[in-house]
């Protein structure tokens, strides 16, 4: 009986655990979202950071099935598998004031970019992701209303390489 029980106990815990292990937007209780947004099919892209910086992750798909997270290992390692490529300009219209971030990293013989723009002539802002493979590009376009975060934001990141810098 008591046998029973703990294998009861076992399963309602791991299910438990699963399905809270992400919420909505992908992140976990340790992690801050650094940008995340939704796609069209409902799934969501999530860049994520642990909160004491110890990793940078990136995720797509639903809070009870992820299709693709790079790195699937969690640790310091991961800085190295991205590069960030960003400027901010401020001062409204009079100065086009603009941000653009463009978050990339391969996995698998594919090339992917998370990206963001603004620009304040138009106020127009974009979100989403560029896929490559091979030659050929692939555009998926984000849902800016459910946007979370703000990807330029990587340009104050210490331990994120740059995409002007040397390999």
């Amino acid at each position: 009986m008591a046998t029973k029980v703990l294998i009861i106990f076992f399963f309602l815990f791991a299910g438990a655990d699963v399905s809270a292990q992400y919420d909505s937007s992908l992140s976990r209780v340790n992690e801050d979202i650094v940008f995340a947004f939704r796609l069209d099919d409902k799934k969501w892209v999530s860049v994520c950071k642990e909160k004491e910086g110890k990793y940078l992750v990136y995720r797509i798909g639903t809070k009870n099935k992820i299709d693709l997270q790079v790195p699937t290992v969690l640790d310091t390692s991961s800085w190295s598998r991205f590069k960030f490529n960003g400027y901010s300009r401020g001062g409204g219209k009079e100065n086009a004031a603009m941000y653009f971030g463009y978050l990339s990293f391969g996995t698998k013989g594919m090339g992917y970019e998370v990206y963001q723009l603004w620009n304040s002539e138009d106020s127009i802002e974009q979100c989403g992701i560029n896929i490559f493979v091979d030659d050929k590009l692939t555009k998926v376009n984000g849902d800016i209303e459910s946007k979370k975060g703000n990807l330029v934001n990587l340009l104050y990141e210490p331990k994120i390489k740059r995409e002007d810098e040397d390999q």
